[in-house]
């Protein structure tokens, strides 16, 4: 996709300027280089912001499917084919060959940007990626999703989706003899091997025994507080992602804060600016606390917030912490050495702000939301927080 970095004064009024076309040129294999003129073959459908192409040929025709509308709710894949490589190029009969854009009823929304498949038996299918938006804001906590649609093609020449329409389907049937996975409702760990499960994730550092280890304490994933929770920089968080609108997040800790400057705890995690974290750390009155702190996408200030104040004050000793997500609300809970029971702590909080749209709106991100375990020392001191398990469990709202 080629770049137009000038205004619009320059080149017509066109809806999207910056994205100015989709380019061709050619690959010599022998040389293993690009040789020859590079040529604008497409610019797309009036939706604009055309990218994202793929280029295949079946029956004498070259296909080339693109993403349009942006990753948001305009999203789309388009179709185009010509007799020759570097065009021109005709668009598909309906414009669009997958997209919800017109259907804002429709389970998966902004749909678009995905490649033609075949199987082995000659099935046609299309990938795409996708967004489930919670109502009643439309925000979308898993991110974009990677779907699958059956195709069709028909008799004049050009590939459908097998339902007639531009709509993607929430369930396609598999093909063949294709299996099915159970799904994986539960996941615990308890720190006992040398390396970290696959679902785990950490933030930027290519120097993960700066941030976590699994062997300074048997048994335990030790982080080692660095800078903020809200930081550009080097954080310790190690989490995994949210894969359902509601799910249960449990972790035991042991932290001994011994300054506000120090904390540790559990995490629903978006970016620096979009997060809610139920920490351990230390007040200079009530000793070591339980607070919750909150930062809700406030784009572009992002202040951080303390629903519950200075917190709960907590006796020694490790402490188990828990988030429930039921689709937009989100409640933590704690329970120490002495409970029999959980104890829910603060207010019911948005989860939904966890999400792509979260703060800067559709276009401001797409990974999708993250629960996990944080700690953080600004007094550089690099104490260091130890949690012995951590368990994530699929909810029923």
């Amino acid at each position: 996709m080629q770049w137009n970095h000038r205004t619009e004064s320059f080149g017509g009024s066109p809806k999207s300027p910056a994205f100015d076309g989709i380019l061709l040129q050619e690959w010599d294999e022998r040389t293993r280089k690009l040789v020859g003129a590079v040529k604008n073959i497409f610019a797309g459908s009036p939706l604009g912001l055309v990218e994202g192409p793929h280029l295949f040929k079946r029956d004498g025709w070259y296909y080339l499917t693109v993403a349009e509308g942006g990753t948001g709710y305009d999203h789309a894949v388009g179709m185009a084919r010509s007799r020759t490589i570097d065009g021109p190029y005709e668009m598909h009969p309906n414009v669009h060959l997958i997209t919800s854009k017109d259907h804002p009823e429709v389970a998966l929304q902004r749909a678009g940007h995905g490649q033609y498949v075949e199987t082995p038996d000659g099935q046609a299918y299309h990938t795409h990626l996708c967004g489930r938006p919670l109502p009643p804001l439309r925000r979308c906590t898993l991110g974009r999703e990677t779907a699958l649609q059956k195709c069709v093609w028909r008799e004049d020449g050009w590939l459908y989706l097998e339902n007639g329409g531009p709509v993607p389907e929430l369930t396609v049937p598999a093909p063949g003899a294709t299996g099915t996975v159970a799904e994986r409702v539960v996941n615990e760990t308890d720190f006992d091997e040398l390396a970290l499960p696959p679902e785990f994730q950490w933030l930027r550092t290519p120097v993960p025994s700066r941030i976590f280890s699994l062997t300074a304490r048997t048994g335990h994933l030790r982080l080692f507080g660095r800078e903020s929770i809200g930081s550009w920089f080097e954080q310790a968080l190690v989490a995994r992602r949210q894969e359902h609108h509601s799910f249960r997040a449990e972790t035991v800790i042991d932290f001994a804060p011994d300054t506000y400057q120090q904390v540790a705890g559990l995490t629903h995690y978006y970016n620096r600016q979009k997060f809610h974290a139920l920490g351990i750390t230390h007040h200079e009155t009530l000793g070591r606390v339980i607070t919750i702190l909150s930062c809700p996408g406030d784009f572009p200030n992002g202040r951080l917030a303390y629903p519950i104040g200075s917190g709960v004050a907590l006796a020694d000793g490790p402490v188990q912490l828990a988030m429930e997500v039921r689709d937009n609300d989100l409640r933590f809970f704690w329970r120490g050495t002495a409970q029999a029971e959980w104890a829910a702590i603060g207010p019911v909080l948005d989860a939904g702000v966890i999400s792509d749209e979260g703060g800067r709106g559709e276009h401001g991100s797409f990974t999708g939301a993250f629960t996990g375990m944080f700690a953080f020392d600004i007094s550089g001191r690099a104490i260091p927080a130890d949690f012995d398990r951590f368990r994530y469990q699929a909810l029923t709202v």
